[in-house]
């Protein structure tokens, strides 16, 4: 029999253990009011502050509970994490032409019991859960479009903690020859360490769904590892990537495609910019949500023209 947390329980560990702040003024970020600016597109701190007093009050006994273990301001960073996340799938379903129906969205909805059913556990309410819905088939649609299509070019190297993978990812965002010599003298040195790998999308959905790797842009460089807390950084540079691979056969399942959508939203959030008022943190760019602070976040993500800043 499989053990069923009850559902203020299951609530309460979501927002423990994602280490996710409470809604604060937005300054810091460049636009008054802001808790946060993805592209050009604002999160107010009103809309964070709205979705987190819904959860309360869906949830009476939580913020006791969150206040007494000092985690009360890990629900509002997750809020503002998921609205963050909620505007850069806008902004690629926008770039990409991508829509969903309403009649998808309540689908879904009824798919998982309904409104309230389906928001129990969770740090949404009924009033949320549409755009949320939303925003998971758009991601879906995304992984979709790209997950038989997609290829990337990349040099890697490994690193044991995370100042060392930090020193090797600027190493390797300076550029290519700097790249080479890199892996080269770790690989001589009896580190596992490659150049000019190749991986689809289709090679490997843990991969594809579950890493930074198909969603970042040429020149960039990801530090990060595989397996939280093992002790066992990746470090790769991003060479070339390719959105014209030839079709394959076989199909992932919408979990897959939504995660890999998800994933690719780094893609856009390079792109158009992400920044966070200090009241949430620092955004963190491999799990694509906020951080309480930059020694917090899980991996880093250079570009050359970063780097050479």
């Amino acid at each position: 029999m499989r053990f069923a947390m009850p559902r203020r329980a299951r609530l309460l560990a979501s927002v423990v253990t994602a280490g996710l702040l409470l809604a604060g003024c937005g300054a810091g970020n460049g636009r008054p009011g802001a808790a946060a600016i993805v592209g050009d597109a604002s999160v107010p701190v009103s809309e964070v502050q709205s979705w987190f007093d819904g959860v309360l009050r869906k949830e009476p006994q939580l913020a006791p509970q969150l206040r007494e273990q000092g985690q009360l301001d890990e629900l509002g960073r997750r809020v503002a994490s998921q609205l963050v996340l909620q505007r850069l799938t806008d902004r690629a379903a926008r770039d990409e032409h991508l829509a969903v129906a309403e009649q998808q969205v309540t689908d879904l909805i009824n798919g998982m019991g309904g409104p309230e059913a389906a928001t129990a556990g969770k740090i949404y309410t009924a009033d949320d859960v549409r755009e949320v819905a939303r925003a998971q088939l758009l991601a879906g649609e995304l992984g979709r479009r790209y997950y038989d299509r997609l290829g990337i070019t990349f040099d890697y190297t490994q690193a044991t903690n995370r100042r060392e993978a930090e020193t090797k990812a600027r190493r390797m965002a300076g550029g290519q020859d700097q790249a080479a010599a890199l892996v080269d003298a770790d690989r001589r040195a009896g580190t596992p360490a490659a150049a000019g790998q190749r991986l689809r999308a289709t090679d490997s959905a843990q991969l594809a769904a579950g890493t930074p790797l198909f969603g970042a842009a040429p020149g960039t460089v990801l530090a990060f590892e595989p397996q939280p807390n093992a002790g066992q950084w990746l470090v790769v540079r991003i060479r070339e990537r390719r959105t014209d691979e030839p079709p394959v056969r076989g199909a992932a399942d919408d979990r897959t495609l939504q995660e890999f959508g998800t994933r690719l939203l780094g893609f856009t959030a390079d792109r158009v910019g992400v920044r966070l008022s200090p009241r949430y943190g620092t955004w963190d760019p491999i799990r694509l949500a906020a951080a309480p602070n930059s020694g917090e976040v899980s991996g880093f993500r250079i570009t050359e023209r970063s780097a050479a800043s």
